[in-house]
């Protein structure tokens, strides 16, 4: 039995309110936010997931949506 290295990536989406006076404004305002800790996406909220094994010569084999 060999063993395997295996990435998974997962993209994680959520949905946060802001006051600004402008997009930029509210871009801005969202970073700072997520920044402090105030905004954090859950794990609950998964968008896409997929993996991939790292073969012998240390490239990623196409990814497999999951």
């Amino acid at each position: 039995m060999k063993k395997y290295h295996v990435v998974i990536e997962e993209t994680v989406s959520d949905t946060f309110e802001v006051e600004a006076t402008s997009k930029e404004n509210a871009i801005s305002a969202a970073i700072r936010e997520y920044n402090a800790g105030n905004f954090v996406v859950g794990s609950d909220n998964v968008e896409h997931r997929q993996i991939s094994v790292v073969d012998d010569d240390g490239e990623l084999t196409d990814w497999v949506e999951f």
